[in-house]
């Protein structure tokens, strides 16, 4: 496994239990991208601009559930993991996920965590593993595998707090590589919530259970559909947890902004970086999502343009 690079004063200082999974060699953040079918052209483009690659491993298996007659859920696409490994070499790797869906009631989904594992093996391990904290599986699914179609938000009380703690404590158990909670995207808030989303990842972090994943993408979606000020919610954040950020874009879609990767990121989304970024110590990649169906639409020119601002930001 890779190490992450952390000074050693904020691992034997006050820091979080969560860091004694990190290794004490610093470094500077480095400027990725999450891996589609349309980033080796842009790694063809622009090599030197791409530092770090993102992949989800639910793309290089197919999940044929719990009751095929083989006996075999999960069928891996060994060409496709040799293809990603080959792009990642000399790059640093990690793994993103949504098919957990650890907020939704019930067990962890044990079988597709060992698959995960079995991904990250297959390419020489993965830096860490990020899930989204939002319901992708509805409650109560007879499907191991259903997923809602999009994001849904999550409650955050005690109940949900324990319920997310005892699946991330099972994951630590299964992945050889820290675990990381991105922050949710929602279109309908739900008002009156016991905690904010940032003190749940503070208290997470605090406990020793993962590290932050933040898409400030993901705040600029959240306040365009009546949700938190970014800036509010940057200031309630503990910096110190924030491992990676994902920068990306959107569009407006019948009354809501959509989370949906297919422009660069706006302006907002840079603000939010170029000050908040400075402030978190033990940040280690910074990440570019974009979907790869506007791939065309964006250009390499413009994702090119994005990564040369990235690196301005290191």
């Amino acid at each position: 496994m890779r190490g992450i690079g952390v000074p050693g004063a904020l691992i034997f200082g006050i820091s979080a239990p969560f860091l004694h999974r990190m290794s004490m060699d610093s470094q500077r953040p480095r400027v990725g991208l999450l891996f589609n079918a349309t980033t080796p052209a842009l790694l063809a483009h622009a090599p030197d601009l791409v530092e770090h690659l993102s992949m989800m491993p639910n793309r290089y298996w197919l999940d044929f559930g719990s009751r095929t007659r083989t006996g075999q859920r999960f069928h891996f696409d060994e060409a496709l993991l040799s293809h990603f490994a080959l792009q990642g070499r000399g790059r640093s790797l990690a793994g993103h996920g949504l098919g957990l869906s650890l907020p939704t009631a019930g067990p962890l989904d044990l079988p597709m965590a060992l698959a995960i594992q079995k991904v990250g093996e297959s390419v020489g391990g993965l830096l860490w593993f990020s899930e989204h904290l939002n319901l992708f599986h509805p409650p109560g699914c007879s499907l191991l595998n259903g997923d809602a179609g999009l994001p849904l938000p999550v409650v955050y009380d005690e109940e949900s707090y324990q319920l997310i703690a005892c699946k991330l404590e099972a994951l630590q158990s299964i992945l050889p590589c820290p675990l990381l909670l991105e922050n949710g995207s929602f279109y309908t808030p739900i008002p009156e919530q016991d905690m904010e989303e940032s003190e749940f990842l503070n208290r997470l972090f605090q406990e020793g259970l993962c590290g932050t994943l933040l898409d400030l993408h993901n705040l600029l979606v959240n306040a365009r559909n009546g949700g938190p000020d970014p800036v509010a919610y940057l200031e309630a954040l503990d910096p110190t947890s924030v491992i990676e950020v994902h920068l990306a874009g959107g569009m407006d879609l019948n009354g809501f902004y959509t989370d949906s990767h297919s422009s660069i990121p706006p302006e907002e989304v840079w603000e939010l970086a170029e000050v908040y970024l400075p402030r978190c110590p033990n940040l280690r990649a910074i990440t570019l999502e974009y979907e790869e169906s506007f791939f065309d639409d964006i250009g390499l020119d413009a994702l090119t343009s994005q990564l040369e601002r990235m690196h301005l930001l290191v």
